[in-house]
């Protein structure tokens, strides 16, 4: 049975717009901000503690506790970040209305944070990707 890692991501919407992060590398680089759940944190936690290293701890937000989707995917046979630890990734998605602030991104592992509407986010991310979120964003 393969192993996948559990993974939290973040939908943050504002005046019809949804946030998105950069990562520094050429394919699937656009997504919602998102990363991979710590030991004894849930789903929900890590969710929002994704937005804050992400996106800075300026950005203020209501977040609804309900998982609103999720997809697991397999990885590529040349990720070798994870050593054969994990065959794939098991995201669960979570919506959250904007309150304040703007994200401020470190350069590093976020290159670009950028409100879009849903056509953009179509232009943006992979087609896999859309597929997933395309119902979360309208």
């Amino acid at each position: 049975m393969k192993n996948y890692r559990p993974v939290a991501a973040i939908s943050v919407e504002r005046e019809g717009k949804c946030l998105l992060v950069r990562k520094p590398r050429k394919e699937n680089a656009w997504q919602f901000p998102q990363g991979g759940v710590d030991k004894g944190e849930t789903f929900l936690q890590a969710a929002e503690r994704e937005l804050k290293e992400e996106c800075g701890a300026n950005l203020k937000i209501k977040i609804s506790p309900e998982c609103i989707t999720e997809y697991r995917y397999d990885f590529p046979a040349d990720f070798l970040r994870h050593h054969g630890e994990f065959a794939g990734a098991n995201v669960k998605f979570f919506h959250a209305k904007y309150i304040s602030g703007e994200p401020e991104v470190d350069t590093k592992e976020i290159v670009e944070a950028r409100w879009c509407f849903p056509e953009e986010i179509q232009k943006l991310v992979e087609k896999e990707y859309w597929e997933v979120v395309k119902e979360i964003v309208k």
